[in-house]
């Protein structure tokens, strides 16, 4: 969720000229006043109608975590899932052989052993890796030192140091996602965290004895693909052989038997998408296919959530140009494309767990960029739950940032984000520990509320801006607000406030967080979950039931400790 820089295309140039260009910006003096007055258009019908696909109040488990483990791995992910949380995060981006990854990163230095592994060239390994593939039927494929060498100068070419788009899936499976994290984190470090073989030597061992082995992967944790996110939402864990590496075997595809490598890497990948091709940059190669068939087994400490995804669209410049239908089309492989796989279930929660994943609710897509969320619109076409996340700088330190962040500078990029199919809006907030921009202040909250759109504010990750942002920024004062953004919440059997009703302005209508069970606790000791009365703020005089989401907590440390970490 961290801010990096990007590129703009040209509807980034449209909308930052929208957010740049207001002359009479400098005159509002009275952001609360101007915030009721300013015309900020509305929701139509069919975008509310996605809307309403999303749960109100969810709690958006950022990277799984970054506080208690190894973010967008195996063991955040299954922490969220168990924890409770509505929603598991990540970011999206692709590997040479067009593998989409669940990362943030664009650099893998930070999360991996990249260094000491492959150092910062082309992995000396790649010779070798082209001389050990075969086919999927099993016959080598032997391509020609020649065309070895061709291709591994057409690699160097496009090599740019520890970015992901440079290796090929099975290369990053090499890696140790984990060890880091106990470097860093020392009070949370855990030594499951940590991979224990050492995938180089116990590959050039493995080519000693057969070339056409198959590289030897890490027996900790993975970086992930988006594949591993969806199959954690649905209960399951990576199935891992009797050493504890995952069980992922890969092959050149057989279509692409009696071409060279060269002649492999110069025909560019292309992905069709409701009649629409969009065509990927030539040094992608997607002539590899990984066999998942078997790379999942039930997890036996599944405890029966089954959260939604929340992926993002990075900085499109970095990322295939059919990124976003490759996207599509992966959501479409495993059953969570709801444009082509719609679900008749639209309960978020089911006898005491969530039940988000199985519902029209189950993938919200989110981007930082102007350009990634006008591809990602002429792919989804605004019927998939879409947040466009907000930043600010000035004098504008970023094309995309908001630089004059005035009510008409929020009611522009309302109606631009709008015009391009988002239902969401995700601003920053202030505070320790990120010490974000505020973006959340109630005239804000109130803007996007006027605006018929979705609040999700991140990073909820101190107690402090829970309180503020939950119903006590103004300690009980009436404000000019209060009309939309004051609600009225009725006792459970699970709150703890005292009597019958309390009632507060709440800004915000779900949250990412580090913390699922800080903010899990939170809502339910205040009633915003586990409550079958609550104000449903899009459509007034109804209730949002949230009654049979799970009503208590598990303690963070103890359940890492039941997963086996």
């Amino acid at each position: 969720m961290i801010k990096n820089y990007l590129r703009i295309g040209a509807i980034g140039l449209i909308a930052a000229a929208a957010m740049t260009s207001c002359s009479d910006e400098q005159q509002f003096v009275d952001y609360n006043a101007q915030a009721k007055k300013v015309d900020v258009q509305v929701l139509n019908s069919e975008l509310a109608k996605v809307r309403d696909y999303v749960p109100l109040y969810a709690v958006i488990a950022h990277r799984g975590s970054t506080y208690w483990t190894p973010e967008e791995t195996e063991a955040s992910w299954r922490w969220a899932r168990d924890m409770g949380a509505d929603y598991l995060e990540s970011d999206l981006q692709a590997t040479k052989d067009g593998v989409v990854l669940s990362l943030h990163d664009d650099n893998l230095k930070r999360t991996t052993n990249i260094q000491s592994v492959f150092s910062d060239q082309v992995p000396d390994i790649r010779r070798a890796f082209y001389r050990s593939l075969t086919y999927e039927d099993g016959t080598p494929c032997n391509f020609t030192e020649a065309d070895i060498n061709e291709q591994y100068n057409n690699d160097l070419g496009n090599y740019y140091s520890y970015y992901p788009r440079n290796y090929y899936y099975a290369e990053l499976l090499m890696l140790d996602a984990g060890s880091w994290f106990n470097e860093d984190n020392l009070e949370q470090a855990r030594a499951s965290f940590a991979s224990t073989n050492n995938p180089l030597q116990e590959t050039l061992d493995a080519w000693k004895a057969d070339k056409n082995a198959q590289v030897v992967y890490t027996n900790g944790l993975y970086i992930s693909a988006l594949a591993d996110q969806i199959a954690y939402a649905e209960g399951k864990k990576l199935n891992r052989d009797a050493q504890g590496r995952r069980i992922l075997p890969y092959h050149v595809k057989n279509s692409l038997k009696g071409k060279s490598l060269v002649e492999i890497c110069s025909a560019a990948p292309s992905t069709e998408v409701e009649g629409t091709t969009w065509t990927a940059q030539a040094r992608y190669m997607d002539f590899l296919v990984y066999d998942f068939s078997n790379a999942y087994v039930a997890d036996d400490k599944d405890s029966g959530n089954r959260p939604g995804i929340y992926i993002e669209f990075k900085e499109s410049w970095a990322q295939p140009k059919d990124m976003e239908a490759r996207v599509y089309k992966e959501l479409d492989k495993w059953g969570w494309n709801i444009i082509t796989k719609p679900e008749s279930n639209t309960q978020f929660y089911k006898n005491g767990k969530v039940n988000v994943g199985n519902t029209n609710g189950k993938v919200i897509l989110q981007s930082f960029s102007f350009d990634a969320t006008n591809r990602a619109f002429q792919v989804f076409k605004g019927r998939v739950p879409f947040c466009y996340l907000l930043w600010t700088s000035y004098p504008g330190d970023y094309a995309t940032d908001i630089k004059y962040d005035t009510p008409t500078g929020v009611a522009a990029f309302i109606k631009t984000m709008q015009d391009h199919g988002c239902h969401i809006i995700g601003p920053a907030i202030s505070g320790a520990p990120n010490n974000y921009p505020e973006m959340n202040c109630p005239w804000q909250a109130y803007m996007v509320r006027r605006a018929g759109m979705i609040n999700h504010p991140y990073s909820f990750d101190s107690q402090a801006q829970i309180t503020k942002h939950m119903g006590y920024w103004n300690y009980g004062w009436e404000t000019e607000f209060d009309d939309l953004m004051k609600v009225t919440i009725k006792k459970t059997p699970y709150s703890v406030f005292p009597g019958d009703s309390q009632t507060w302005p709440i800004y915000m209508d779900g949250c990412f967080t580090n913390h699922t069970e800080m903010n899990l606790q939170y809502m339910i000791d205040n009633g915003m979950r586990c409550n079958s009365q609550l104000p449903n703020p899009f459509h007034p005089g109804q209730n949002f039931d949230n009654s049979q989401a799970p009503s208590t907590v598990p303690n963070a440390v103890e359940l890492l400790n039941n997963l086996g970490y």
